[in-house]
C-alpha cells in the first residue's frame, strides 16, 4: 500500500507539468478525498486518467474500484456463464447456432480428437495437410488456442504451396514445415488444442491504421430487465507496427470513436500515464477524425449478439470489417474495467443504469 501511494504521489508530481492536469496538490487532495468516499485508491486515480483539468469532479465520482466492479459483474453476469467466452469452442458454436456472422471455422485441431469442419479427423499433420489440399483457394488462415482471451497464443500464417506445404507467420519470413509448426510453434503433442478460422481481410478504412494487426472495434453492450439492448460505447483498438493482434499487451492502444458520427475522436496510448497524441506512433499515420465504415451494421450485429447470450446484461463485443461486412471476432463478459479511459466517462455514467434496472 505504502508503495502505491508513494509511486502515485510521483506520478502526480511528473503530471503537474502538463498543461491539462490540475495542480499537484489538487492531485493529491482528490485522491485522499476519493480514498474516503468510494475506496477509489491513489493507483487508480492515474490508471483512469483522474489528473486531466477538464473531467468533472462528478465524473470523478463515478468510477469504480476493481472490487466494486467485480460485484457489478456478478450481478448481471453471473460467473457460471462468463466462461461460455472463455472457451472458443463454446462461443463458436454459440455463434454458429444463431447464425452470427464470423470469420469462417475450418475445424478444431487437437491430438486427441480434433475434426474439420465436416467432422473427418484433424489430430496431425496429415489431416491438416489433407485439408490443405481439399481447399486449394485457401491462402492464410489462424490458429486460436481453445482457452484464453486477450489474443494470447493466437497465430495466423501464409500458406506456401511449393512441392507440398509450408507456412510462414504473418510478419515473418522464415518458412515453416507444417510438422515442424504443428510441434514447435503450436505444441500440439503437448495438449494444446485450436480453433482453426479462415484469414480475414480486413476493409482498407481499418488497414489504413495499421496494416499488420486486424484491429477491431470493442463495443459496450448494455441489456435492460426487459430484454432491449442498449450500445453503451464504442472504441477502436489498433495494434502497433509487426503486430498481428490490437490488443494492450500487445502494445495496442485504444481510439474513441463518437457514436452519432462514427468518426474517431480521441487516441490514448497503452499506458495510460503517457501523453496522449493524435497519430501512430510507428508509423505516423493520422488517427484523428477519420470515419468508419458500416455504421449502422456494426451496431445491427452487436445489439443482436447481444439478445442470444444467456443470463447475460453486458458485453464487451470484438468486431472486425471486413470489405463486405462487420463480423464477430469474440465476445467478453468481463471486460475490463479501464476500458471506460476509452470513452471518457465513469463507470457509474456508462453502467449504473444497469445496477438500477
Amino acid at each position: 500500500m505504502l508503495n502505491t501511494i508513494s509511486n502515485a504521489i510521483k506520478m502526480s508530481w511528473q503530471r503537474a507539468k502538463d498543461e491539462n492536469a490540475v495542480s499537484f496538490g489538487q492531485q493529491l487532495k482528490e485522491m485522499f478525498v476519493l480514498q474516503l468516499k468510494t475506496g477509489f485508491g491513489p493507483g487508480n486515480y492515474h490508471k483512469y486518467l483522474l489528473w486531466q483539468k477538464t473531467m468533472s469532479w462528478q465524473q470523478k465520482l463515478g468510477y469504480w474500484h476493481d472490487q466494486k466492479y467485480y460485484q457489478f459483474l456478478n450481478k448481471v453476469n453471473p460467473l457460471s456463464y462468463r466462461v461460455v467466452a472463455r472457451n472458443k469452442v463454446m462461443a463458436k458454436a454459440l455463434l454458429k447456432f444463431y447464425n452470427i456472422p464470423d470469420a469462417e471455422y475450418l475445424g478444431y485441431l487437437s491430438a486427441t480428437g480434433g475434426f474439420k469442419a465436416d467432422g473427418s479427423p484433424l489430430n496431425s499433420t496429415d489431416d491438416l495437410t489433407d485439408f490443405l489440399l481439399q481447399r486449394p483457394e485457401l491462402d492464410k488462415i489462424c490458429f486460436k488456442p481453445v482457452d484464453g482471451s486477450g489474443g494470447e497464443g493466437f497465430c495466423a500464417v501464409e500458406i506456401i504451396r511449393n512441392d507440398g506445404f509450408s507456412f510462414r507467420e504473418l510478419n515473418k519470413s522464415t518458412l515453416i514445415p507444417i510438422t515442424d509448426f504443428i510441434n514447435n510453434t503450436l505444441k500440439l503433442q503437448q495438449g494444446c488444442d485450436y480453433i482453426i478460422e479462415k484469414y480475414l481481410d480486413q476493409h482498407p478504412a481499418l488497414a489504413a491504421f495499421n496494416p499488420s494487426s486486424l484491429n477491431t472495434l470493442r463495443v459496450w453492450v448494455g441489456k435492460a430487465t426487459d430484454g432491449r439492448p442498449k450500445i453503451i460505447a464504442i472504441y477502436l483498438r489498433v495494434g502497433r507496427s509487426g503486430s498481428l493482434i490490437d490488443n494492450k499487451l500487445a502494445g495496442g492502444f485504444g481510439v474513441s470513436v463518437d457514436m452519432n458520427s462514427f468518426k474517431t475522436v480521441m487516441l490514448l496510448p497503452p499506458d495510460n500515464n503517457d501523453h496522449c497524441y493524435i497519430n501512430h506512433p510507428d508509423s505516423g499515420e493520422s488517427m484523428i477524425s477519420r470515419q468508419l465504415p458500416f455504421k449502422d451494421d456494426v451496431i445491427a450485429l452487436a445489439e443482436r449478439v447481444t439478445t442470444i447470450l444467456p443470463n447475460t446484461r453486458f458485453v464487451g463485443l470484438d468486431i472486425a470489417i471486413t470489405p463486405e461486412k462487420p463480423v464477430i471476432i469474440e465476445f467478453n463478459l468481463a471486460p475490463t474495467a479501464t476500458g471506460t479511459t476509452k470513452m471518457n466517462a465513469s463507470h457509474q455514467q456508462l453502467l449504473g443504469w444497469l445496477t438500477n434496472s
